[in-house]
C-alpha cells in the first residue's frame, strides 16, 4: 500500500502532543505499507516548528531518500497550492495512493479542490477526527473540560471539501484511541530498545507528566498511532460504516461538530464513512513493538 502522510508533529516541544512523532516512527517501521511521501501542516505546533520536526523524523527513522515537504501554515491557506499539495498530486498521478491525514485537513482539502482529477487515484483518506453524535471527549473522570476535535476544528471548511469528495473515508478518532494508554513503564521499556525507542521515550516524558499530573490519567492516549494501525492491522479494530456530516454550531460561542452516525442518520449532504471505535487488546503490544523496531527498509 502506497501511503502519503500529512502530519503536524510536535514531539519534544514543551506542552505539545507527541502522537504524530510516534505515528511516523510506527509507519516507517511497518512493512505492510510503503511511505512514499510526508508533508507538514500547522496544528499541534506552528508550521515553522512542525516542518523541521517532520524533516528530522524522516531523516532519522524514515526510508532512505525520504524528505518532508512544507504545507499550509494556517487555515487561511485552504484552497491554495503549496509543495505538499503538489507532492501529493504527483504521487497520486504516479500510482494509486492512500492518504493518512494526522493533522488539520488544509493540505488535503486543497488537494481535492485544486486537483479533482486525483480523487479517482486515492484509495482512501484516513483521518484522526470525528465523533458519534452526543459523544464528548473525556479521557478521565477528573478532566474538567472535554478535548476538542482538534484536527477538524482547525479547518472545518477543508474537512467539508473532503466530505464532498469521492475517495473512501476512514475516521480513527479520539474514541478509538481513548482505550489505549502509554504509561511511564512503557516509556522506560522503549528507552532501552534502541534509537527510535530512546528518542520517543526522551521526548514524551513531559507530555506524560501533563496527563498524569493535570488529568490524573495513567498515561497518555497515543491518538494518531491508531490511524496507522488501521492501515497495517485493520482486523484489530471494531468499526462500522455510517453517514458523516458537519453539524453547524448550535450557538454563537459553540463550534461545529463532525459526526459519523448510524444508517438511520443518512440524509441529503451526508456520505458514508468508516468509523473505528475500539481497538483489540493486541493493538498496544503491536504498537510498542513497532516503535522499538528497526526501520523496515
Amino acid at each position: 500500500m502506497r501511503v502519503w502522510i500529512d502530519t503536524d508533529p510536535a514531539i519534544g516541544i514543551p506542552s505539545c502532543d507527541v502522537d504524530d512523532g510516534l505515528a511516523l516512527v510506527q509507519a516507517f517501521h511497518s512493512p505492510e505499507i510503503d511511505v512514499v511521501g510526508v508533508s507538514a501542516v500547522f496544528g499541534n505546533a506552528p508550521h515553522d516548528k512542525a516542518f523541521p520536526l517532520a524533516e528530522e523524523l524522516c531523516r532519522e527513522f524514515g526510508p532512505p531518500g525520504l524528505s518532508a515537504l512544507p504545507g499550509a501554515t494556517g487555515a487561511d491557506e485552504f484552497g491554495q497550492t503549496n509543495d505538499a499539495v503538489r507532492g501529493i498530486a504527483a504521487a497520486a498521478a504516479e500510482a494509486p495512493l492512500t492518504i493518512l491525514a494526522l493533522g488539520p485537513m488544509t493540505n488535503v482539502g486543497s488537494l481535492l479542490r485544486l486537483h479533482p482529477e486525483c480523487a479517482d487515484r486515492i484509495e482512501s483518506i484516513v483521518m484522526v477526527a470525528a465523533r458519534r453524535p452526543g459523544l464528548e471527549f473525556f479521557s478521565t473522570q477528573t478532566q474538567k473540560d472535554p478535548f476538542p476535535d482538534f484536527n477538524f476544528e482547525c479547518d472545518a471548511p477543508a474537512m467539508q471539501a473532503v466530505l464532498d469528495s469521492t475517495p473512501p473515508l476512514v475516521f480513527a478518532p479520539w474514541e478509538v484511541s481513548s482505550h489505549v494508554w502509554m504509561t511511564g513503564a512503557d516509556l522506560d521499556a522503549l528507552a532501552t530498545t534502541g534509537a527510535s525507542g530512546e528518542y520517543i521515550a526522551r521526548r514524551s516524558r513531559q507530555w506524560l507528566g501533563i496527563w498524569t499530573e493535570q488529568l490524573g490519567a495513567p498515561g497518555f492516549n497515543p491518538f494518531d498511532t491508531l490511524a496507522v494501525g488501521w492501515l497495517t492491522h485493520p482486523a484489530l479494530f471494531e468499526h462500522f460504516t455510517g453517514p458523516a456530516w458537519i453539524e453547524p454550531a448550535a450557538a454563537a460561542n459553540a463550534k461545529p461538530r463532525l459526526h459519523v452516525g448510524q444508517p438511520a442518520d443518512a440524509g441529503p449532504g451526508r456520505r458514508d464513512a468508516l468509523y473505528c471505535h475500539r481497538p483489540h487488546a493486541d493493538f498496544k503490544p503491536m504498537l510498542l513493538e513497532r516503535l522499538a523496531a528497526p526501520a523496515a527498509r
